[in-house]
C-alpha cells in the first residue's frame, strides 16, 4: 500500500450491540446528527468557498494552491479548483441532474483525476462526492434513492474505529467499491472511500506469473464541524486519489482550508455544465 493518504484498513472488534445495528437506523442517527428535519428541508442550495491545496507526491511533482468552490442544489453538483499553472489548471467537476461533465486540464487531456470521475459517474449522480457539504447529499433522500446499504460494522481506519457502511446504487452497474464512514459517537460522515480493483489481463507468454491487479482509490475526509444555519457542516475537506499498478504509480491530494458555507443563494443551470 502506498503511504501518506492511509488506505490501511484493519478489521475492529465489533460489540454485540454494534452488530445489530441496521443500516436505517446508522442513517437515521446520522441525518440527526446534521441538523433538525426541518433545518435539513430548509436548505435549497448551498456554496461552499475556500482557499485549496494540491500536492502531487507520486507519478510526478509539483504543488498548487487557488481558490476553490463547491455548488449544490438538491440534484445537482459542481466542485471547482482554480490553480495558476499551466501544467495543472485544476478542477471542474460537475453533474447538471442528467449527466457528469469534467473540464480539461489541457486540450484534449484530462487529469488523473478527472478522468476517473467522468468514468465512474455514480459518485456524481448519487451525490457522494463531496459528502454531508453537497446539498444533494446521497443519504439525505435514500427512501427515493433505494440504494442497498449494507452495515460492516466497526473498522479501524488509520487507527480510528469508525461505523461502516457498504453503499451500492440502485439504477445502473458499477464496478466500485463505496464505504461510508462514521464517529461512533456522534454519527457524522467523516470518510468516504472509493475503491476499483482493475484486472491486469492474462500473461503475454504461457506459464509465466500474471502481473497484479491494479488499484484505484479516491478517499474523502471531512472534520472541524460546525453550526450553519442550524447544520452541523465539516469546515475541513480533503480527499485524495491513487493509482497502484505494475506499470503506473500515482498519489494527489487535494484540501480546502478556510471554508465558508452560504445557503439558498439563487443557481444558475449553466454552473453545473461544464462545454
Amino acid at each position: 500500500m502506498l503511504a501518506g493518504i492511509g488506505l490501511a484498513v484493519l478489521s475492529g472488534d465489533v460489540s454485540a450491540e454494534d452488530d445489530k445495528l441496521k443500516p436505517e437506523e446508522l442513517v437515521a442517527r446520522h441525518l440527526a446528527s446534521i441538523g433538525s428535519a426541518e433545518a435539513r428541508k430548509g436548505v435549497k442550495t448551498r456554496i461552499v468557498a475556500g482557499a485549496t491545496t494540491f500536492i502531487l507526491r507520486l507519478g510526478g511533482s509539483g504543488a498548487e494552491s487557488g481558490p476553490g468552490n463547491i455548488l449544490s442544489d438538491a440534484r445537482r453538483l459542481r466542485i471547482g479548483l482554480k490553480y495558476p499553472s499551466n501544467e495543472y489548471a485544476g478542477e471542474q467537476l460537475a453533474f447538471d441532474g442528467n449527466r457528469v461533465s469534467v473540464g480539461l486540464n489541457r486540450p484534449g487531456d484530462r487529469s488523473e483525476l478527472a478522468q476517473f470521475v467522468y468514468h465512474h459517474e455514480v459518485m456524481m449522480k448519487e451525490g457522494l462526492l463531496g459528502g454531508v457539504l453537497n446539498a444533494a447529499w446521497g443519504l439525505l433522500d435514500t427512501g427515493d434513492r433505494k440504494p442497498k446499504l449494507t452495515y460492516a460494522g466497526l473498522t479501524k481506519m488509520e487507527g480510528k474505529p469508525l461505523h461502516e457502511i457498504h453503499y451500492r446504487p440502485r439504477r445502473g452497474a458499477s464496478d466500485l467499491q463505496i464505504s461510508l464512514f462514521f464517529e461512533p459517537e456522534t454519527f457524522r460522515h467523516v470518510m468516504t472511500q472509493y475503491r476499483l480493483e482493475v484486472p491486469s489481463g492474462m500473461p503475454s507468454v504461457p506459464g509465466q506469473t500474471p502481473p497484479r491487479n491494479s488499484f484505484h482509490t479516491l478517499l474523502e475526509y471531512f472534520g472541524d464541524f460546525r453550526e450553519v444555519d442550524g447544520l452541523t457542516l465539516p469546515h475541513s475537506y480533503r480527499f485524495g486519489y491513487t493509482i497502484e499498478g505494475l506499470k503506473s504509480t500515482y498519489l494527489a491530494q487535494w484540501a480546502f482550508q478556510d471554508i465558508k458555507i452560504a445557503h439558498n443563494a439563487p443557481m444558475e443551470d449553466r454552473y453545473f455544465l461544464i462545454q
